[in-house]
């Protein structure tokens, strides 16, 4: 099995058209796109890290009247359609590669990649969101159901992808970096980026072996850090969980009783910001939107048996999994539950904050509160029937 990644390196020049992230049987990578260029080239070429040229790659190109048109491009743009396929039977270590317009001897790098030997495990399951949202009790859920082991919370996603970042600030901006002839110079982030997915295989692998990931991590930076896990493990599933203002903060409150009101409301509305921009990120690298799946928290205390549903069929369960999932969301058994979850919601006056934090939380949150489809009455939603469609 094999995983691969491309980067758009000039994405005025060169676009992928399908996805930028997937999985593939064997190391043949067939990928291609448009390109706008001022003039037409003289070819495209694929080279290895070393930048030789690679031997082992068909490449068509063909010019794009309509496609011109449709875009609207000037007349001085020329628009070509490409197909490249990367002919590599077997591999036992990453390849990397770019792609390159040669026009009278000039080369132009817009894209970068790499194909990588993996093991993918069975399943990979991520469970984020803001903290207060459920996490918990649908970790210990899921964990049960799977059977999988699982530690209580993870946080190594985000901490291999903090560890990316600052490697990548090191290759790109130091001054060694910036000197010819220094290697620092020559390695593409690319190559930091494949290295790192590596390394957060190989930790996961010695800690679970290949069965079952299952990650639980609340909080922003995990949801900043989805794309790159998603880069280790295309095949993997997240569960976002989420809680209407009102309740997550007051749960907040009590759970961190140091931080203040403001920093609470100005949280919950980060994380849905968050989430939404990445799942635009990630929704363009593997150009579908099965991944994931939202749960909100007071569903999950009324409807059960409707959100066990809904999650059997996205993760695939088994019948005897989806009755262990039942009935730990069932159960009495919460981890970290602040208060007593009931089917009646309150409406915001009920919650007993002062009108400065009234105002607060409405100048912070409503727009997102009504993004969400909820209300600041006792029905929890605006409108029920919109509801699952939010979800999906």
């Amino acid at each position: 099995m094999h995983s691969y990644y491309i980067e758009e390196c000039n994405p005025e020049i060169g676009h992928i058209r399908g996805s930028k992230v997937g999985i593939l049987e064997h190391a043949d990578l067939a990928f291609g796109g448009r390109l706008v260029v001022d003039e037409n080239f003289d070819t495209l070429v694929v080279r290895n890290l070393q930048g030789e040229l690679e031997s082992e790659v068909e490449i068509l190109s063909t010019l794009a009247h309509k496609l011109h048109e449709e875009l609207g491009l000037a007349a001085n743009k020329s628009v070509f359609r490409f197909d490249i396929n990367l002919i590599k039977k077997a591999i036992t270590t990453d390849y990397h590669f770019s792609v390159h317009i040669s026009n009278n001897s000039k080369e132009t790098l817009i894209f970068r990649g790499f194909i990588q030997p993996i093991e993918l495990p069975d399943k990979v399951l991520l469970i984020v969101g803001s903290p207060r949202s459920g996490t918990s009790a649908l970790g210990k859920a899921c964990r049960k159901a799977l059977k999988a082991q699982a530690h209580g919370e993870s946080h190594a996603i985000e901490g291999i992808a903090k560890a990316l970042h600052d490697t990548e600030a090191f290759f790109e901006q130091s001054i060694t970096a910036g000197i010819s002839g220094n290697l620092v110079n020559a390695i593409p982030k690319t190559v930091m980026l494949a290295e790192h997915l590596n390394m957060l295989r190989r930790i996961y692998r010695l800690y679970y072996g290949n069965n079952i990931y299952l990650d639980k991590t609340p909080g922003t930076p995990m949801l900043h850090s989805l794309p790159f896990a998603l880069m280790a493990w295309p095949n993997a599933k997240v569960i976002f969980c989420k809680r209407r203002a009102m309740e997550n903060i007051q749960s907040r409150l009590i759970k961190f009783p140091k931080v203040s009101f403001s920093q609470h409301v100005k949280q919950w509305k980060q994380s849905f910001i968050a989430w939404r921009r990445t799942r635009q990120i990630i929704n363009q690298l593997l150009k579908r939107n099965d991944w994931f799946i939202e749960v909100d928290q007071f569903d999950m205390a009324i409807s059960a048996s409707l959100v066990c549903n809904r999650l059997s069929e996205f993760l695939q369960l088994t019948n005897s999994e989806e009755r262990r999932l039942l009935n730990q969301l069932c159960s009495a058994d919460r981890p970290e539950q602040t208060s007593v979850i009931t089917a009646k919601a309150k409406s915001l006056s009920e919650f007993n904050w002062s009108e400065a934090q009234l105002v607060e939380l409405k100048e912070h949150c409503d727009k997102e509160m009504r993004l969400q489809n909820y209300s600041y009455d006792n029905a929890y939603y605006l409108n029920s029937s919109q509801q699952e469609g939010i979800n999906e």
